[in-house]
């Protein structure tokens, strides 16, 4: 198990799924010990870290960064290998864009669907196994007895680095699927497509400098 910020350069070739996890709060140091804590994830593949995080708009709220790069108030904990892929980059790329229909930004819940419960979808979809299940257990707890955890012990929420729409494009947005039905959710869907392409590429290009620099 990796745990340093230096193994965490991108393997841009390999098929290997990892699952990245950082720490939300100060009190997993001796939480985590009784098998809770409140944590981000992410998956990485192909020297991209793919995760989710909440917004306001009905679109996709996967992102892509660096390996170990997670935005927001977060501290690296650890890197757990998960298994390996039979998937090729362009098939993970595909697979996360489709995952986006479901994981809308406006579609995030602190409890029920959050950035582990799309960690543990991506993990099964690349490798047919699960997360392990302490990752995303204090949120099962929560949900359930919600009202005797303290609330500094619910998960907060996480959103993707600077990506939301404005509003002004977003009522553009509904007034083109308004007028143009299947059409304009057809060519929103190229959009967002061309956006995580663009993000991924983006991550593989800037790790494969700080390769041939390092």
């Amino acid at each position: 198990m990796d745990t340093t910020r230096s193994d965490l350069q991108p393997e841009t070739d390999d098929q290997t799924v990892w699952l990245a996890i950082y720490d939300l709060s100060d009190q997993n140091w001796w939480t985590a010990h009784l098998g809770v804590g409140i944590f981000h994830s992410g998956v990485e593949v192909y020297g991209v870290e793919w995760a989710y995080g909440g917004h306001e708009y009905d679109v996709s709220g996967i992102f892509a960064t660096n390996p170990g790069d997670a935005p927001g108030p977060v501290t690296f904990r650890e890197r757990i290998k998960i298994g390996s892929t039979t998937m090729t980059a362009q098939e993970v790329q595909d697979t996360v864009q489709e995952m986006g229909e479901s994981f809308r930004g406006n579609s995030y819940h602190l409890l029920q669907k959050n950035c582990n419960t799309f960690s543990n979808e991506l993990c099964k979809r690349l490798t047919g196994r699960d997360a392990p299940a302490w990752v995303n257990r204090l949120a099962g707890i929560a949900s359930c007895v919600h009202c005797l955890l303290p609330p500094a012990w619910v998960p907060i929420q996480m959103s993707p680095p600077a990506m939301s729409p404005t509003a002004a494009q977003e009522r553009q947005e509904d007034e083109n699927r308004n007028l143009l039905g299947a059409d304009a959710a057809a060519a929103r869907s190229r959009q967002q497509q061309s956006m995580l392409e663009a993000d991924a590429e983006a991550v593989r290009s800037g790790g494969q400098e700080a390769l041939r620099q390092h």
